[in-house]
């Protein structure tokens, strides 16, 4: 039987989608501004993942949303973990060789991905509408960001990279959220990262540390980004299915660009004006699918 949209899933779920595309959008300039101050990747995603575990486990544990996993979600959440911390590695670092917008458009091609493989998957229908929507999204997307393209092929590389392994854990965790609370797939989904990573800094002898209080802002911001776009994530996932919420998760480029000019001083163009209005077309023309 087909499932309906409800009209307080829908309106949830698109609040859940503006928090986390906020706080995922500014947490590349964040890492930019720790980059900038003298710390290394691994050791970035080390205290990154350090800091979204511990607060994810404090709200998980104040809001009593513990939910048990069951023997037969472990290989699903093993999954989500490891998708989890290579696409963080991955689109954080490559912000160190391109410029954020470049980093930002080719990270965002993981929407053409999630909803096919959510069709075959008949985890998510892939309508013609829904189709349209993703491309002209899609193209608003390359008119904002695609002003320059002098790339360095590994950080081309490393963010489409994780635009794969987001395209992952969006397919992967869909059917977790039928069972197991947002907070909980977040604490599953950042403890394995962060242990790993925490182990491979210490043996690397790659621990640094931000040189200056603008470095440690950067630090902790991006970290408390990170705890927040994950979890509203989740919680956008289990109300609107992967597909819809990859597709309008397209604002949170929107965010990077403001984030970039208020922090760094990046101004608007003309051009990227009309990408947004692409970008906007697309979401709401994907909006008027919600009852599929």
């Amino acid at each position: 039987m087909k499932q309906h949209l409800s009209s307080s899933n829908f309106v949830s779920g698109l609040i859940f989608i503006i928090i986390s595309a906020t706080a995922f959008g500014s947490a590349p300039t964040f890492a930019k501004l720790a980059f900038d101050n003298s710390i290394t990747p691994i050791s970035l995603q080390g205290y990154r993942f350090l800091i979204t575990f511990v607060i994810i486990s404090i709200a998980t544990i104040v809001t009593k949303q513990i939910t048990r996993p069951t023997p037969a979600h472990l290989p699903r959440l093993l999954m989500l973990a490891i998708s989890t911390g290579l696409s963080s590695l991955c689109y954080m670092t490559s912000v160190k060789h391109i410029p954020v917008a470049v980093a930002s458009l080719t990270f965002f091609t993981f929407p053409l991905v999630v909803a096919p493989i959510s069709h075959l998957m008949k985890i998510d229908k892939l309508t013609q509408i829904k189709v349209l929507a993703i491309m002209i999204a899609f193209c608003g997307l390359c008119i904002l960001l695609g002003t320059t393209y002098n790339l360095q092929w590994i950080g081309f590389s490393m963010a489409f990279a994780a635009g794969l392994f987001v395209a992952t854990s969006f397919i992967v965790s869909k059917p977790l959220t039928e069972d197991l609370s947002p907070l909980t797939m977040a604490v599953f989904s950042t403890g394995l990262p962060c242990f790993v990573f925490a182990v491979s800094t210490i043996l690397s002898g790659d621990l640094t540390h931000p040189q200056n209080i603008s470095g440690s802002v950067g630090l902790v911001a991006n970290s408390i980004c990170h705890a927040i776009g994950l979890t509203c994530c989740y919680a956008a996932i289990a109300r609107l299915g992967p597909t819809r919420t990859a597709v309008t998760m397209n604002i949170e480029p929107l965010i990077s660009v403001l984030a970039a000019y208020l922090v760094l001083g990046q101004k608007i163009t003309i051009l990227q004006s009309l990408g947004i209005i692409g970008v906007v077309s697309g979401i709401v023309l994907m909006s008027y699918t919600r009852r599929d």
